[in-house]
């Protein structure tokens, strides 16, 4: 059985990494510009506590920040781009890439194409979005593909540079 403060000290860092990732989500909703970006910033918090916490913790972190951002962002849609891409991504990358190579990246573009479908069809008839025609449903996938690709290759780079590189400095010890 876990001690008590190691498991309080886990709930503080997911709490603080949520309330930050719903703080920049806020300000990437708002802008307009910077949704993607925000996301991006949001799932670094996600993959940190994959990589230093584990477990069931990611997926709360993600769940709590997810519902939160369903509820306080004006968005919409930059709160479904998060559950995609930054709550339940970096957690499905890290048992996707236990595969080989080819079958993870196979799989990683699987839920790629089956979440973007979701969002896009969830964006036209639930949230009456207008913006997705069904000429331009080639053009998003095309584009979104080239950006998820791109996102793979930085968040695994992100990951490296923190596990060979920034982890012994930071110093972070009694999470796991």
């Amino acid at each position: 059985m876990e001690s008590s403060h190691k498991q309080t000290k886990r709930i503080a860092l997911c709490a603080i990494l949520s309330g930050l990732s719903l703080a920049v989500l806020y300000i990437g909703a708002l802008s307009g510009i910077f949704d993607l970006c925000a996301v991006i910033v949001g799932a670094l918090g996600i993959a940190f506590v994959v990589l230093e916490i584990g477990g069931i913790y990611p997926w709360l972190t993600g769940a709590v920040t997810g519902i939160l951002c369903l509820l306080l962002l004006p968005d919409k849609f930059v709160a479904l781009e998060y559950l995609v891409l930054g709550a339940l991504y970096p957690i499905i990358k890290s048992l996707l890439e236990r595969f080989a190579k080819i079958l993870s990246w196979a799989l990683k573009l699987i839920y790629f194409n089956s979440a973007l479908t979701v969002c896009v069809l969830l964006a036209m008839f639930v949230l009456h979005s207008q913006d997705f025609v069904s000429a331009s449903w080639p053009v998003i996938f095309a584009a979104g593909n080239v950006f998820f690709v791109i996102y793979d290759i930085a968040l695994t780079s992100f990951i490296s540079v923190y596990v060979l590189r920034l982890r012994k400095r930071l110093k972070i010890k009694g999470l796991k």
